[in-house]
């Protein structure tokens, strides 16, 4: 342990105090904090001196999927939650709270660099707080693959200012995108052992259930009594949060039918299938069927024979049903109006997402290699519903960010930075089958889980800038990645 690092150690014996101090400061109400935002940085950084880094990273994840991101408009703008608050102090800009133009950046953005920050510093301090912090905690093709994410990223703005782009809309674009890798990386090294991988899968199933609960409470005591008709209950990102959790959840049963497991499911489950629904959200439909169909895939022999069993009976009935309520609007056949909807491009919504893909292909042809850049908007050959007096921006991100980002990053752009999608599968996989204790092949599964909700929410609503699908992927990403390392040194050692 070096030198600095003992002179450090006293300010962990802040932690608690500026913890408590902190929390009451908050409840004491906006008026209060303001006079007093200096001291409370100060406690803050006192805190973070003083805790592991799996902690820290944890509770920065718990309180970032809690809170209310207000760009996603919340239960559709209509009712403000107490977990809206939160969500402005961590996601808005920070010029907004400060009045500083120059702090084009949120809290949450700033909390993440000081992280990093903090990691290297202990590592080249040889700091023990986290025995120990290696930063060899992701595997070397994980950690290629950030990179060359990272470095494309970076090339792509750039490039994309360099072609006269526009600087201002080129940061709305590649904000997620930036701090994708760099929080892969970070929980990588902050959930290495089991405990905190345990940890995490806690929280992403404790953290759906509120979100859940609270998006059920605004619907039917909110809403509902006020004749209210929203399209959502909570947020489009949702999507991915609800059915990673709802994953995790079932795959702890397959793969330990336990009572324990049954209780959890029992109590998980109902509360974030009618959260699910209430939310309304087809990509979901499709996202859990994916999830279901990979565990299924990726489960013990025996349930895979249950379910072709089942399959023999319940094809039969489903078609039937399907059949029946294919052009009924009872809501008993609500299941099968969602199918409808999914592969018929009728409604004037899917309409215009078709238009939007056509006209993304064509700004690829335009620039097949590198792309247009960052900075640019794509090239509206043909025009859907006019929207540019109510959002001029809307050139700049559209519904299908998978094409949008093709279309930006060309062809070879695109190949380095979707490259770390599989590979994290790859890795996943690997894991996976590795693996002997229950946490750790849920944890593997969950994250291929994640990746594909991911990328279905990509293609199909925006979901390259959603912070709470980053946020999901990149923590079972990272806790994977150091459980795939682990599993290399032990069998180097043996």
């Amino acid at each position: 342990m070096s030198a600095l690092a003992l002179r450090l150690a006293p300010a962990r014996a802040l932690f608690w105090p500026a913890a408590v101090a902190a929390l009451v400061l908050v409840a004491a109400g906006t008026g209060v904090i303001a006079p007093i935002v200096p001291m409370l940085c100060v406690l803050g950084l006192a805190a973070l001196l003083g805790m592991r880094m799996q902690h820290t990273a944890l509770a920065l994840l718990v309180v970032s999927l809690l809170a209310d991101n207000p760009g996603e408009r919340p239960m559709d703008g209509r009712w403000q939650s107490p977990l809206l608050g939160v969500g402005r102090l961590l996601y808005l800009n920070l010029h907004v709270h400060t009045g500083l133009e120059a702090l084009r950046f949120s809290a949450l953005e700033l909390l993440i660099a000081l992280l990093v920050v903090i990691v290297l510093a202990r590592k080249l301090l040889d700091d023990p707080i986290d025995d120990p912090l290696r930063l060899g905690a992701l595997p070397n093709p994980l950690k290629i693959a950030f990179g060359c994410f990272f470095g494309a990223i970076v090339f792509l703005e750039v490039y994309g200012l360099g072609r006269g782009g526009d600087f201002r809309n080129s940061l709305w674009q590649v904000r997620q995108l930036f701090w994708l890798p760099v929080l892969g990386v970070l929980f990588g090294h902050a959930f290495k052992s089991a405990g905190a991988r345990v940890g995490v899968l806690r929280a992403l199933m404790a953290v759906a259930w509120l979100r859940c609960a609270t998006g059920l409470y605004f619907k039917y005591a909110i809403a509902v009594p006020a004749g209210m008709e929203v399209e959502y209950v909570t947020t489009h990102s949702d999507t991915i949060l609800t059915v990673v959790a709802m994953l995790i959840g079932a795959a702890a049963l397959v793969e330990r039918p336990s009572v324990q497991h049954v209780l959890l499911n029992l109590v998980l489950q109902p509360m974030l299938l009618m959260g699910l629904v209430a939310n309304d959200r087809r990509l979901a439909y499709v996202a859990l069927a994916g999830g279901a169909l990979t565990l299924l895939l990726m489960g013990p022999a025996a349930l895979r024979r249950l379910v072709k069993r089942s399959v023999i009976v319940l094809v039969p009935l489903a078609a039937l049903y399907v059949a029946v309520g294919w052009h009924s609007s009872s809501g008993i056949f609500t299941p099968v109006a969602t199918l409808r909807s999914m592969v018929t491009s009728n409604d004037a919504s899917s309409q215009t997402r078709d238009i939007e893909n056509f006209n993304l292909i064509q700004t690829l042809k335009r620039h097949p290699v590198l792309g247009s850049g960052f900075g640019h908007e794509y090239f509206e050959m043909v025009q859907a519903n006019r929207v540019d007096q109510y959002f001029s921006q809307y050139r700049y991100i559209a519904h299908n960010s998978v094409l949008w980002l093709l279309s930006l990053s060309g062809w070879a752009g695109f190949t380095f930075i979707w490259m770390v999608f599989p590979t994290a599968v790859l890795i996943a996989r690997r894991v996976h089958a590795a693996a002997s204790s229950v946490p750790d092949r849920v944890t593997a599964f969950a994250t291929i889980a994640a990746v594909l909700c991911f990328v279905i929410q990509a293609w199909g609503d925006m979901g390259l800038q959603s912070w709470m699908g980053t946020l999901v992927m990149t923590s079972l990403m990272g806790a994977t990645g150091a459980m795939f390392t682990a599993q290399q040194r032990a069998e180097a050692r043996a």
